[in-house]
């Protein structure tokens, strides 16, 4: 069970998802990942590309929450109540030196969205087969404020400052990491010095925190689910 009052933290948890349906996703995922990261709207999603994320007609695929479907109770109790994740998930491919990600908080991209949740956690998930040899996250170490956040190129928000004590974690297959939005953290790269990675970083927000009007997964129910805009402006009234 998370805390929720904690926003800086970093969990390595250890055998998260089942690695038969996680290789099935994965097998979705190089298959479709062509056509439609060719299927680009607008600026945004050209700006997303340049960093190594996505666009829209690949987040939006229902499959990538099949990890979460028939969820364990081990695998729930461990995200509990963070049990809302914001769809659609984010899908990073990164092969290059501009998809390496600066230092900064979950918290600063959150600021710069339409409408604000009030607290979520993110949950990153590895991709690669062998994920101690592909591109990864360091954190840094402690208890920090939110930090303010620049535009860094083509990366909407980073901090333009180091951090001494920093973690990162030797992770497997079906493993993933679970940290708060206030945690400080980068992607760096492989041992070898490679920039290769293909990863999703699901957000999870407590059902009472869910925004009118969105979509979410809930996985204690294993399902998709959406916030009306006017049952949620009755509980608010």
């Amino acid at each position: 069970m998370l805390e929720t009052k904690a926003r800086n933290f970093v969990h390595h948890m250890r055998g998260m998802f089942d690695v038969a349906t996680l290789r099935q996703v994965r097998a979705h995922f190089d298959a479709v990942e062509h056509d439609r990261q060719t299927q680009v709207k607008n600026d945004t999603e050209r700006q997303r590309l340049r960093i190594g994320a996505s666009t829209d007609a690949f987040r939006a695929d229902p499959i990538w929450y099949d990890v979460w479907r028939n969820a364990s109770p081990t695998l729930i109790e461990r995200m509990r109540p963070f049990t809302w994740l914001l769809y659609p998930v984010m899908i990073r491919h990164i092969t290059e030196q501009a998809h390496l990600v600066p230092w900064h908080q979950d918290i600063g991209y959150v600021r710069r969205m339409a409408r604000v949740h009030r607290q979520l956690v993110t949950c990153f998930v590895p991709l690669e087969y062998k994920p101690t040899e592909a591109s990864s996250l360091e954190f840094a170490v402690g208890d920090f404020p939110e930090f303010e956040h620049v535009t860094m190129e083509d990366h909407g928000a980073g901090i333009n400052r180091e951090f001494e004590n920093t973690v990162s974690f030797p992770l497997d297959f079906g493993d993933a990491l679970v940290f708060g939005d206030h945690t400080p953290h980068r992607t760096t790269r492989g041992p070898d010095g490679s920039v290769r990675r293909r990863s999703f970083e699901y957000r999870a927000v407590m059902p009472g925190d869910a925004l009118p009007g969105k979509d979410y997964f809930d996985i204690e129910a294993g399902e998709m689910v959406h916030v009306p805009l006017e049952q949620r402006r009755e509980g608010q009234a």
